[in-house]
């Protein structure tokens, strides 16, 4: 008989630096048991605080280091947790999962079977440093002075930004969503950190629609990890549309 595998190896998309600058990119998970479940229904832990808690508890090794703990997991990066998520969910569950999205055209659900193993994954190549986002806006934002800004400077979020922001997510995602920017932010045109500090997630909501979809849509095309955005058709009135795997369904839809 052959014997069962316990330990399951993948490749982070970044990596994680350690205190010494080492690039660990090697991981390894095990599946998923009882005691993750008990995490999953606890309404106690907020939705950050549930994926380190999660990878905490299944990833064994990161690199040359043995049994993560919960410090590591929290600066890994957004991209990297949620690449572990997919596949300790594949490895646990399977690669099949039924997703439901809501159509704009007639508002109905369309249920479609995700194949996760064919979903994309955009990782660094060997040697590649991470870089920033850049934005540029097309109305920007005018200061108190008159003064314009019209380009910004992010950084790849990590798994303590998600944390810090997961107490806002179900009552409120949209700020939630503006202050894990807001974290973010290096650089907005001229502005010095004091002020960008001052006006907190208003500087965000001051921006126009279209400007605030030009920097989500720069996260999605620039950053590394795995590609979320599916494209959707509605077999009830026929609308194409893109739609985002909703992660927080990884462990309850099979």
């Amino acid at each position: 008989m052959k014997p069962q595998q316990r330990e399951y190896r993948v490749e982070l998309p970044i990596g994680y630096s350690d205190e010494n600058g080492q690039l660990h990119r090697e991981a390894w998970l095990r599946k998923m048991r009882g005691h993750e479940e008990a995490l999953l229904s606890d309404p106690a832990i907020a939705p950050g605080r549930l994926v380190t808690e999660l990878l905490g508890s299944c990833l064994m090794r990161l690199g040359d280091l043995e049994d993560p703990d919960a410090e590591v997991v929290k600066q890994l990066y957004t991209a990297d947790r949620n690449y572990l998520l997919l596949e300790l969910r594949r490895i646990t569950l399977g690669d099949r999962l039924m997703e439901s999205y809501l159509c704009p055209g007639c508002g109905v659900d369309v249920t479609v079977i995700e194949d996760l193993a064919a979903i994309e994954v955009r990782s660094l190549d060997t040697g590649d440093a991470l870089v920033d986002i850049e934005v540029a806006l097309e109305d920007g934002y005018v200061d108190r002075q008159g003064t314009p800004h019209n380009e910004l400077v992010m950084r790849l979020p990590r798994g303590s930004d998600e944390e810090f922001v997961s107490p806002l997510v179900e009552k409120d995602p949209l700020k939630a969503q503006d202050a894990l920017m807001l974290r973010c932010l290096k650089r907005f045109g001229s502005l010095p950190q004091r002020e960008l500090d001052a006006y907190g997630v208003k500087i965000l909501r001051d921006l126009t629609l279209g400007d605030r979809q030009r920097l989500r849509q720069a996260f999605a095309e620039q950053a590394p990890g795995v590609n979320f955005e599916r494209s959707i058709s509605c077999g009830h009135c026929g609308t194409k549309f893109e739609g985002v795997m909703d992660v927080s369904n990884f462990f309850v839809h099979s």
